[in-house]
């Protein structure tokens, strides 16, 4: 598939629209006993992941775009990449960077170029979708499952929903992850999302820089939460063109044990930033597998997902 500069960012007010990560993001800054939430106008950045998987395991299919407004004197610096990966196989279908003027609501998400959006109800996002030629790609976002939210307002959605491509749809699992960040702060560099195909629905995040990571379960109708996960790189293995080496294989325990497991790479697509330093900053998706015990789970269950890495 070839690069398609387009970026997909939406909202149809200059107010955050109700319900919307945005929305939400400032609502948990005002009454969720967290910090209050920094508008990207004001030198921050805002954030968005959506990503469609497949959870059937007789094929794997993701679809992943990864997006962010970056406030600046000038205007709003937006960038965007999208992956589409199957079978093992990646590829970068979509990526742009631009800048709009000042002013408005900086955590518009603007159609652009080949991409598109569809927009319900109190502006919630229903579909994303391209199509360049006889091509044609979409995710929909379903029914939300479950919300977990962050102590910064970070907010992270687990949907049921589907992707539609070339003429072929597949049911599977969609993320909407959002961060809002002040000017000189760090961003969220990872999170693992990983399912067993059944009721377990595990989330591991770095919401807050380098440090212990976060994590939250549904399983069946149960929701656990731990609040200091240490997770380690057990293996790693050189990235040329970066300079430095990146993560293989990743081992996690909650400080109260009642969450531990690992995971590995089974495919994944890389690429660096650009940077004025030797060492350049990588961004990656990856598909990972492995195992998990949590507490009152019995033994070690097999899991897979997809894993968004990011090194400074």
């Amino acid at each position: 598939m070839s690069i398609v500069s387009s970026l997909l960012v939406g909202a149809c007010s200059d107010d955050p629209p109700v319900g919307s990560p945005a929305a939400k993001s400032e609502e948990l800054g005002r009454n969720g006993g967290g910090r209050p939430v920094i508008g990207v106008g004001e030198g921050g950045t805002y954030q968005r992941t959506v990503v469609f998987m497949d959870t059937t395991r007789d094929t794997s299919m993701f679809v992943s775009w990864d997006f962010e407004n970056h406030g600046e004197p000038g205007g709003v610096r937006r960038s965007v990449r999208a992956w589409l990966g199957r079978g093992g196989e990646w590829a970068l279908f979509m990526e742009d960077e631009w800048v709009t003027e000042p002013g408005g609501a900086p955590w518009r998400i603007l159609p652009r170029g080949s991409a598109r959006l569809v927009v319900g109800q109190e502006d919630v996002l229903q579909e994303i979708y391209y199509r360049e030629g006889i091509r044609d790609l979409s995710v929909r976002l379903g029914e939300a499952v479950v919300e977990w939210s962050g102590q910064r307002g970070e907010l992270y959605r687990i949907l049921r929903g589907a992707a539609h491509l070339s003429g072929v749809e597949t049911e599977g699992i969609v993320l909407d992850v959002s961060a809002v960040r002040a000017e000189g702060a760090e961003a969220p560099l990872e999170w693992a999302f990983l399912t067993d195909g059944g009721p377990l629905r595990l989330l591991v995040a770095d919401p807050e820089g380098p440090g212990p990571y976060r994590a939250w379960a549904r399983r069946g109708s149960t929701d656990l939460s731990w609040p200091e996960v240490t997770v380690t790189w057990e293996e790693t293995r050189s990235f040329d063109r970066a300079r430095r080496d990146v993560p293989v294989l990743w081992r996690f325990e909650s400080w109260d044990a009642e969450l531990a497991g690992e995971f590995w790479a089974e495919s994944s697509h890389l690429q660096t930033q650009d940077s004025t330093g030797a060492i350049l900053p990588v961004l990656g998706v990856y598909e990972i597998v492995g195992e998990v015990t949590v507490v009152g789970s019995g033994p070690r269950t097999s899991v897979w997902g997809f894993l968004r890495h990011y090194q400074r």
